[in-house]
């Protein structure tokens, strides 16, 4: 299951890991982010080795600032506190590219 990150000193501290991370911005309001999300739960649960989060883009908008995030749901990898990969959009197979991606990373 997807960890939500509630502060940007969480954040930074998540995407310095070595493990590869993925990280789906979204909002409430957004029906798009509403639509993938049992995907992208699906993609949490069948690949353990990457680390999932969610940022709730209206709650923290510091994070959401940082990350230049301007359109929902944005989906980032990163990885030793580099941005790897980033796709926009509720669409399952780039989902599952960038998922692969972060798989790759390991």
């Amino acid at each position: 299951m997807p960890v939500p990150i509630e502060s940007l000193d969480t954040f930074r501290k998540i995407i310095d890991s070595e493990e590869p991370c993925i990280i789906d911005f979204w909002a409430t309001w957004c029906g798009p982010c509403t639509a993938i999300a049992p995907f992208y739960e699906k993609m949490a649960s069948e690949n353990p080795k990457v680390k999932f989060y969610k940022v709730d883009i209206d709650a923290q908008p510091d994070i959401t600032q940082e990350c230049r995030i301007q359109a929902m749901p944005t989906f980032q990898i990163y990885h030793k506190g580099n941005k790897i990969g980033e796709t926009k959009g509720a669409v399952p197979q780039t989902l599952l590219q960038l998922v692969n991606q972060a798989s790759s990373l390991i």
